[in-house]
């Protein structure tokens, strides 16, 4: 299919009659995002997302209130996907980029590889923020980029991005994976010690900061 802008597809197809919108996910980051931005519109139409079961091939639509519903899928067998796909009724579907290389032609499809560029049109097109500090940690961190940008729209003057706090997360990260390594390798009693007391000392360091 013809390709437009990317966050423009998703909004269009939103409030369209279009049944299904397939998204290659990359990994569980970006699905957050686009996940997310698919709620930025929907809310915007009052329209609801559901998140499905794998198994929930029935026919999918309004509730019982007459209130429009978006059903949310996660596939990546092709066998149900390909079930999925048939379903008659509004969609969003996340896959891996195997299915998603097969399926996109016949589909409107969004290229989770992309990302970069949806969030900064996203960014200063839909939202007409001008920041680069702020869209600097939103390509860093894609799952965060609704809170992010909604604090920075509530007080754009005193705005201050949660760096420190993805810097305690990665730090606390890589202490842990050195302990991995000292169990894995030579179980060094001394080493092993000195390095679950540098993590202690790290989380009680930060914790007395906040």
């Amino acid at each position: 299919m013809s390709k437009e802008n990317q966050i423009l597809l998703i909004k269009k197809f939103i409030d369209s009659d279009e049944a299904t919108i397939l998204i290659n996910q990359v990994n569980e980051n970006l699905r957050i995002f686009y996940l997310n931005i698919a709620k930025f519109f929907a809310d915007q139409k009052n329209i609801k997302l559901e998140i499905a079961s794998n198994t929930d091939n029935e026919e999918v639509g309004d509730d019982l209130f007459g209130n429009k519903t978006i059903k949310i899928f996660n596939i990546t067998n092709t066998k149900m996907l390909n079930l999925i796909l048939n379903i008659n009724k509004k969609k969003v579907v996340f896959t891996d980029y195997k299915n998603y290389k097969n399926l996109n032609s016949k589909f409107t499809s969004i290229n989770g590889y992309q990302f970069e560029k949806d969030i900064i049109f996203f960014v200063k097109e839909e939202l007409n923020i001008n920041n680069d500090e702020l869209l600097y940690f939103c390509k860093n961190n894609p799952a965060l980029l609704i809170s992010e940008t909604s604090k920075y729209l509530i007080n754009k003057n005193r705005y201050s991005n949660d760096h420190s706090l993805i810097e305690e997360k990665n730090s606390v990260l890589e202490i842990r994976k050195i302990i991995f390594g000292i169990k894995k390798n030579n179980f060094d009693i001394k080493n092993l010690y000195k390095v679950i007391k540098k993590e202690a000392e790290y989380k009680r360091l930060n914790f007395l900061t906040y």
